[in-house]
């Protein structure tokens, strides 16, 4: 790996994101692509949809990519999982403008968008390779495996969400420990893979983190959520993914619970004089973190990550 080149592509990503991100801002504010800020007192109107900054830092920093490796067999699969990625903010996009309610219609749509993973030769098997184990699984894998793996991951990354900067900080620490594991694996050529969006993401949290000035949207969640879970496939960690996602599928496990029992759908929590937040229940993680814990939105955001980069690092020790 050509230290200068991925310098070159990672400021390219981060650059273009943070003057995009600022630029949409302000745009968005204009047109009245805005929700209210719930958890803060005056509810301020936030633009939504910073997603589109993400795509467009991240295109630009692939177009760098292009002009500076010279493998194209790499080059061509760098497209491929970025397509992937592309394709599945446009339709986290679509769902923010017109609200795609049918769960099964999310779940057939995201299957089909993330196929074509399939080309980038996955290969046929899954390892843990810290207990030397590896499962053949044939077709499967990159057939029908790879494409639910990512499908799921988007979907617990887009719902592990709802407070300033949570599911982009959670979704950077993600993508840190995935590239640190891949640096210690000893292929660090692998990590053009993921420089692009993470410098994007690394620019964008400028505006993301508390208090938020621009919100990712369903455009965001959905395609970083596309670009962990394909990261994990591609680089044959799947297992290191169950592992770091632990606190993902806690959250995700609360839903699952959550509609088992048909308790009403409720948004948002709401927030007490002191400023901390008041639960409706304690099935999601967010919502035990400030059930049990009398904090407010930032607390609590500090909190979850912090349980996020404690599973990645025990992740990174144990596998």
């Amino acid at each position: 790996m050509h230290i200068l080149n991925a310098l070159v592509i990672f400021l390219f990503a981060f650059v273009t994101t943070f003057y995009l991100t600022r630029k949409l801002i302000s745009r968005f504010r204009r047109k009245g692509y805005v929700v209210k800020d719930m958890y803060k007192p005056d509810r301020p109107a936030v633009p939504v949809m910073g997603g589109l900054a993400l795509i467009g830092g991240t295109m630009i920093s692939l177009i760098a990519a292009q002009l500076l490796i010279k493998q194209p067999d790499f080059l061509e699969k760098l497209l491929i999982f970025y397509f992937v990625v592309f394709i599945y903010g446009v339709f986290g996009l679509l769902d923010d403008l017109i609200r795609i309610k049918s769960s099964w219609k999310r779940i057939y749509l995201l299957f089909f968008l993330a196929m074509p993973i399939a080309l980038l030769n996955i290969g046929e098997y899954i390892t843990i390779s810290n207990l030397d184990l590896k499962f053949h699984l044939g077709w499967l894998k990159p057939y029908i495996i790879a494409p639910i793996y990512v499908m799921v991951v988007s979907n617990m990354i887009n719902m592990h969400a709802g407070f300033n900067g949570l599911s982009g900080g959670l979704s950077l620490i993600l993508l840190f420990f995935i590239g640190a594991k891949v640096f210690l694996s000893g292929n660090a050529f692998s990590l053009y893979y993921l420089i692009p969006i993470f410098g994007s993401l690394l620019a964008f949290m400028w505006y993301n983190k508390y208090p938020s000035r621009i919100f990712l949207g369903n455009s965001g969640t959905t395609m970083l959520g596309a670009a962990v879970g394909g990261l994990l496939i591609l680089y044959g960690m799947e297992f290191f993914g169950v592992f770091i996602l632990i606190p993902h599928i806690v959250n995700f496990m609360f839903w699952i619970y959550w509609l088992i029992k048909k308790y009403p759908h409720v948004k948002f929590a709401k927030v007490r004089i002191d400023g901390t937040i008041k639960p409706p229940n304690k099935l999601t993680l967010k919502y035990m973190v400030t059930y049990y814990l009398r904090v407010g939105e930032l607390g609590a955001i500090l909190i979850l990550y912090g349980i996020t980069a404690l599973s990645c690092i025990l992740g990174l020790i144990l596998l």
